[in-house]
């Protein structure tokens, strides 16, 4: 099943890229890590591959992909890739689905965002989109998006509205209002707010204080189900109560 949809898509490739598109050697290194987290467990890119882990085993799926991709987010339950270099955004498992949309380099859980900062929904119809490349973006916890672009925080829009200059450079949901940014991975949920700090796993009280701190390495943060749930770039998916006490997969 992975050969013929890698063969799928390769066809579709070769219908659709313009004759002059010129391919170089992607440079991993510059590729994102990036993660989304939601009920229906963690989809994320890393050197250009992407992955899928469901809740509640959390087994790592590998997505059979002829280029790069570069953001994941879930629409619901179903996992979404953007390949730029493609022009494509893709389902990274169960049955293949993809939409032409142009060089699409972030994903909300409504919006494909492209690399001039137009956006589209996962149909291709028009959306409101921003003004520049967008660093991160998000559906925020009212479900309105939210973006940074050149250090700012966006709401997009006609025109997008700026909500904060000289953002931070982590984007994450606050439940029920919104979006903030941090300087860590953070994830606020209603037992507090959690963050990694590169070398340890901090849950912190309203006021700030730090109540509970583990070692930790670098990578990002989320939510599933109701846990907290770390990832590092290498793929190391760690589970956790909201005290922190670790439990398997």
């Amino acid at each position: 099943m992975k050969r013929l949809y890698s063969l799928a898509l390769l066809g579709l490739l070769s219908a659709c890229a313009p004759a002059q598109i010129q391919r170089t050697q992607a440079n991993t290194n510059a590729l994102p890590f990036q993660a989304d987290f939601t009920d229906a467990g963690v989809t994320w890119v890393a050197g250009g591959k992407a992955f899928v882990a469901r809740a509640p085993s959390f087994r790592v799926q590998p997505a059979p992909l002829p280029t790069p991709a570069v953001a994941a987010a879930w629409v619901g339950s179903v996992a979404w890739g953007a390949l730029p270099d493609a022009g494509l955004i893709v389902t990274l498992d169960g049955p293949p689905e993809t939409q032409v949309v142009g060089r699409a380099v972030r994903l909300s859980h409504q919006r494909v965002y492209l690399q001039d900062g137009s956006a589209v929904t996962y149909s291709g119809s028009a959306a409101d989109g921003l003004l520049g490349f967008p660093a991160a973006v998000l559906t925020g916890g009212d479900g309105e998006e939210y973006a940074l672009v050149g250090g700012n925080l966006y709401r997009p829009g006609s025109p997008p509205t700026l909500l904060s200059a000289g953002a931070q450079s982590y984007l994450y949901s606050l439940p029920g209002r919104g979006a903030a940014t941090a300087n860590v991975p953070t994830v606020q949920t209603d037992a507090g707010l959690y963050r990694l700090t590169g070398a340890a796993l901090e849950r912190l009280d309203g006021a700030g204080k730090t109540v509970t701190s583990l070692p930790h390495g670098p990578g990002l943060i989320g939510t599933v189900g109701g846990r907290i749930v770390t990832l590092s770039a290498a793929g190391q998916l760690r589970v956790f109560l909201s005290d922190l006490r670790e439990v398997r997969p």
